[in-house]
This record gives structure tokens, C-alpha cells and sequence, in this order.
């Protein structure tokens, strides 16, 4: 990887100016990500006055704009990694590898933000490679152990594979074009291809949306594993599907294949979780699961749907990530407990019924009262959220299948369907997506969305 000896050189740099240790930079690169975040902030909150609105910096055909997404996922990004860092000052002082950490992980930081907020076909394409390639890097943190090479080696070949698939479809389109193309004028272009060579683009684009929404487990860091795969790089394959609609969604036969796939590895990544013994490979998949259900989602063609739960995913895997350490400790310590089971077969049947039962009305109720116009696309995802919050209620009405536990779990899905429900509804509305989407569902048919607006669109 040529970043490698380009961020070895600057790391030794950096150490070799006088008063300057790896404890100060550290916090001087924390202090930079945060003072960005916050300059995020205020751009979101100004945005909020102008809506529909987006900052655009153009340069030729190039451009970098601040539309909802672009907002959204870099306040994501940006809030994320400096939480990380900060984090990292305390647990990395004195560790040999802590400046290779803090430079790796910017570079990563200002590739995703600038690939979220690419205003082009050719910047966004720069800005992939340049995320996948510093998080290769940022995988080497510790490359000393062989296990960590082993995984830095798949996750490099891996990204390898999606890069090929997607720089064959960028060629084409920029070659058509004559030069880059703006990312709302891609449908245009796309259009001019012939129907077999759209299809072909789309199906590279959907391939390398994939191999770069499978993340792996590198022995080394918590904070590489919160930092790298929950700060935007692995939910880079959703960013490409949702930013390259227009060269996917109108055909109806790719958008049934990214349902299929991501249908598949939900259902993969979810059952090795549960057999997967050591604590980072459980997060690792389901990571994974989590990147099926949003390529899924964009499957159906609920690409609001798909961003709500990249960030959310985002937030609570980060946090999860971060205290992998004492989710070891609490694994050592309840293993040597006995677990409750239920003895009775009654009380068994009751709580499996609840657990289908009290979902199910829960997200009906919610729907019913703030979105009572359901599409199929949309009625299909909360079939998926219905049954995840159906096992979450299963499992533990199944381990104590008390009152107490009865209310607490009913009451906690009643609130999160709520919520959950108005906040996809928040989404979808700031992120109205303007492109033919021929989802995945039969019968969903073609449905010509409002007329473009600008880059405020979505994608």
C-alpha cells in the first residue's frame, strides 16, 4: 500500500520536531476533527433557515456541495472520529504505534468526508480509493502480529476486487461523457448508454457496493475497529448505491439482485455472530448484518430508510466497539453464572407469542398514526425490524419470564417503534430522493419520483 511509507515518513517527522511528542499529537488531531464537526454543525443548523438549499464549490465540472446528505453523513463522520480520537489520547499514551494511529486515522476521516460530499462522478471515485486505501493502512496499525496481517491482506484484497469492479463503470461513464460528470446529471448520461451496457454498469456498481460493505476482524486496537468500520468506510457500499441511483435504480432486475444480496448476508452474518467465539469477530459480523439490511434497504429503493440506519448503526456499533474490553470481563464473569431458563412449557409458548405479538402492534399503531399511506417496499423493511425486535423481546422474556420483565420489554418496543417510525419519517423527508427507482418488491413497478431540484437531491 503506497500510503504506507508516506505515513511512516511523516509519523518519524513528526516525533523528530523539537517539544513534540506523540501525546500532543494526538490532541492537536483530535482538536482538528472536532473543530470541524463543529463547524459541521453550524453549517447544518444555517442549512436548516434555507432548506433545500446546499453550499456547492465548483471547480470545472467538479464540485464539492453540502447538500442534506452530505451534511448528515459528515457531521457522522467527523463527530464520530473525533469521539474516537479523543478517546485514543488516554488509551494510546506511550504506545509506540500512537502517532501511525492518529495520522492513519485522519487521512481516513478526510477521504470519507470528502467522498460523502463529492459533487462528481471523478471526485467521488478519488475519494473511494483514498478511504479504502487508509483503512488498509489504519488496519496495519499493528502489523507486527500475524493474525493482523492476515486480515490486513483479505481486507486489501477484498477492497482490491470492489475498486476493479468500480472503476470499470466510472471509465465508461466519463469516457461517454467527455470529461467528469456532475453526480445529478448521471441519470442523463447513463441514459445514453445502450440498455445492456446500463446493466452492466449497474451490476459493477452494486459489486463493488458489496465488497466494500464486508468488514473483517484485524486483531489490535478497539479504537481501529470503532474508528475504521463505524466512521463511514464500510457504510461506503450504501453511500455508492444511494449516490449512484440513477445508474441502478431504474432497472428493476439489478435492484432485485441488491435485495437478494443483501438479504443473503443478513441472514449469513447473522447466524456465524452467534457462533463466532471471541468478541471482535461477533462485532465484526454483525456489522455485517447490519451492512446487509441497508444494502437491502436500498434494494426496496427506501434509500431514507438506508441512511437512518447507517447512522444510527453507526453511533450504537461505535460505542459497542469501544467497550469491547469490558465486554470480554462481562462475558468471563456471567459464564460461570447459570443462566434462568424457563421450566414451564406454557410460560415458554406465552412469551414467544408476546414477543411476535407486541411488535407487530407496535409498529402497525406507529405507522398507523404517522404514516398511515404504506408502500410494499416500506411494509417489507418493518417485516425485518419486526422480527429483530421480535427476538430481542424473545430472548428475554425467555431468560426471565417475569412481570417486571413483561412491561420493561413491552414498553421499550412500544417507545422504539414510536420513535423509530418518526424518525424515518424526518428522514424522509429531508432526503426526498429524485430518480426512477424500480425496487425490488414485484408490483412495485416504476414510480417517477418529484422532478429534480438541484443538488439538494437525493442522490
Amino acid at each position: 500500500m503506497t500510503l504506507t511509507p508516506w505515513i511512516a515518513g511523516l509519523s518519524a517527522a513528526l516525533l523528530g520536531w523539537p517539544g513534540v511528542s506523540g501525546d500532543r499529537v494526538a490532541r492537536l488531531a483530535a482538536t482538528v476533527v472536532g473543530f470541524g464537526f463543529l463547524v459541521t454543525v453550524a453549517v447544518a443548523i444555517a442549512s436548516v433557515a434555507a432548506p433545500h438549499q446546499s453550499a456547492q464549490v465548483v471547480f470545472g465540472s467538479t464540485s464539492v456541495h453540502l447538500d442534506t446528505l452530505a451534511l448528515i453523513l459528515s457531521m457522522l463522520v467527523l463527530g464520530l472520529s473525533a469521539l474516537i480520537q479523543v478517546f485514543a489520547i488516554r488509551y494510546l499514551r506511550g504506545d509506540l504505534r500512537q502517532v501511525w494511529f492518529f495520522v492513519a486515522a485522519n487521512l481516513l476521516t478526510g477521504f470519507t468526508v470528502l467522498m460523502v460530499c463529492a459533487g462528481s462522478v471523478a471526485l467521488f471515485t478519488v475519494a473511494w480509493i483514498g478511504a479504502g486505501a487508509a483503512l488498509v493502512v489504519l488496519l496495519t496499525t499493528y502489523r507486527p502480529i500475524a493474525q493482523a496481517r492476515d486480515g490486513v491482506r483479505r481486507t486489501g484484497s477484498r477492497f482490491l476486487v470492489a475498486d476493479a469492479a468500480f472503476l470499470v463503470p466510472v471509465a465508461i461513464l466519463l469516457v461517454t461523457a467527455g470529461g467528469d460528470i456532475p453526480l445529478d446529471h448521471l441519470g442523463v448520461v447513463t441514459e445514453s448508454l445502450p440498455v445492456p451496457l446500463q446493466l452492466s454498469c449497474a451490476a459493477l456498481l452494486v459489486v463493488s457496493a458489496l465488497a466494500r460493505s464486508s468488514p473483517d476482524s484485524v486483531p489490535g486496537l478497539v479504537t481501529v475497529h470503532a474508528g475504521g468500520p463505524h466512521s463511514g468506510v464500510v457504510n461506503a457500499g450504501a453511500i455508492l448505491l444511494i449516490r449512484f441511483a440513477p445508474a441502478i435504480a431504474p432497472h428493476q432486475s439489478v435492484m432485485i439482485g441488491v435485495f437478494v444480496a443483501g438479504a443473503v448476508t443478513l441472514v449469513y452474518a447473522s447466524a456465524v455472530r452467534l457462533v463466532r467465539p471471541d468478541v471482535k469477530g461477533r462485532l465484526v459480523f454483525s456489522t455485517m448484518a447490519q451492512m446487509g439490511f441497508m444494502i437491502m434497504a436500498c434494494g426496496l429503493g427506501v434509500f431514507a430508510a438506508a441512511i437512518f440506519h447507517l447512522v444510527a448503526h453507526s453511533l450504537f456499533k461505535s460505542t459497542l466497539s469501544l467497550g469491547a474490553g469490558m465486554g470480554v470481563r462481562h462475558h468471563a464473569v456471567d459464564r460461570d453464572l447459570p443462566p434462568r431458563q424457563i421450566q414451564s412449557p406454557f410460560a415458554l409458548a406465552a412469551a414467544m407469542t408476546l414477543s411476535v405479538l407486541v411488535p407487530l402492534a407496535a409498529l402497525t399503531a406507529a405507522e398507523w398514526v404517522f404514516s398511515p399511506t404504506v408502500s410494499t417496499a416500506s411494509a417489507a423493511l418493518l417485516v425485518f425490524v419486526a422480527v429483530t425486535a421480535s427476538v430481542t423481546l424473545g430472548t428475554a422474556l425467555s431468560t426471565d419470564f417475569t412481570l417486571r420483565t413483561l412491561l420493561t420489554g413491552a414498553a421499550s418496543i412500544v417507545v422504539l417503534a414510536f420513535g423509530y417510525v418518526v424518525l424515518l419519517q424526518m428522514f424522509t423527508a429531508a432526503l426526498d430522493p429524485v430518480t426512477t427507482i424500480n425496487a425490488a418488491p414485484p408490483g412495485y413497478g416504476p414510480a417517477r419520483l418529484r422532478p429534480h431540484r438541484g443538488p439538494t437531491a437525493l442522490p
